[in-house]
């Protein structure tokens, strides 16, 4: 793994800056190099774009390129749910990462849970009132006072450099305000209903260079969560560990028991009533009761 994942100098190719294309800022990163910062007034879906110009128009993005709206009219999440961000309401934001193929197999699976990390740290940096208040749901929800702030899809992209490289994109949506319409759910939140302010291109650049330093981290260790401090601080910050959880696997089985830690590989384990401990790395999560529940007058 080189000592920076953004050290190349590839021009970015396309119609960037013509009237009707996207506003590209730089974002600075604390890697002392910078990462284009894409602003698009309305897009159908940040991770659907990104993906499309790197397969279907061969675009060689730099690690850390990032595509950002406002207004997100056909986004998808885990488990192709609709993610809709209406217009100036919420953020949108997908980011391009790469890894080398041996970093790849200890790093990919942290990438989520990273992006988790990293959007928690640019809210409280922006905002330090939040920082009693957030919490991450594993594997891909950020909570604010237990109701869901923001969502997280990390999806493939593919290999590069003959194979020697992985490619993937990373992609958020964090509901900043609530519309009048209401959000989708009762178990939505806006950072609005908590009296705090944070505009979508303010977000979006801290949370950029949070990602590389956690990203950057991660795999200066060849994907070593621990001697990075990612797990640690992801453990910290975890309401799903020490709760009880339902998770519906692959097939729609179910699995009931006790989150107990998140593996090396970032799996969480899951004890059940029988005391057999699961390593999940794919499953929809529900906290179906709170901490210090599981076994007590049962």
């Amino acid at each position: 793994m080189p000592s920076s994942l953004c050290d190349r100098e590839e021009p970015l190719r396309g119609e960037i800056g013509r009237p009707g294309m996207p506003e590209l800022t730089d974002v600075q990163l604390s890697a002392g190099s910078s990462a284009p910062l894409e602003w698009h007034d309305e897009v159908a879906g940040t991770n659907a774009l990104m993906r499309e110009r790197f397969v279907d128009q061969e675009e060689r993005f730099v690690p850390f390129h990032s595509i950002a709206t406002g207004s997100q009219t056909a986004g998808r999440g885990r488990l192709d749910r609709e993610w809709v961000a209406p217009a100036g309401a919420s953020l949108a934001i997908s980011t391009y990462l790469e890894f080398s193929a041996d970093a790849a197999r200890e790093s990919i699976g942290w990438v989520p849970l990273a992006a988790g990390v990293a959007l928690r740290d640019a809210l409280v940096e922006l905002a330090p009132t939040l920082a009693e208040q957030l919490s991450i749901k594993w594997p891909n929800d950020l909570l604010l006072n237990g109701k869901k702030v923001s969502g997280i899809l990390g999806e493939m992209l593919g290999v590069v450099d003959g194979g020697e490289r992985f490619a993937c994109v990373v992609g958020v949506g964090v509901n900043l305000t609530t519309p009048e319409s209401g959000l989708p759910t009762e178990r939505a939140i806006a950072l609005d209903s908590v009296s705090v302010e944070v505009t979508g291109r303010a977000l979006a650049a801290t949370f950029v260079r949070k990602l590389a330093t956690r990203i950057l981290e991660l795999t200066a260790t060849n994907g070593d969560a621990d001697a990075a401090g990612l797990r640690a601080d992801l453990l910290l910050h975890c309401s799903t560990i020490d709760s009880d959880v339902r998770v519906t696997l692959p097939g729609d089985a179910d699995l009931v028991g006790r989150a107990i830690g998140i593996t090396a590989q970032g799996n969480l384990e899951v004890r059940d009533a029988r005391g057999e401990v699961h390593a999940i790395n794919v499953g929809d999560i529900e906290h179906v009761r709170p901490a210090g529940r599981i076994g007590e007058g049962e």
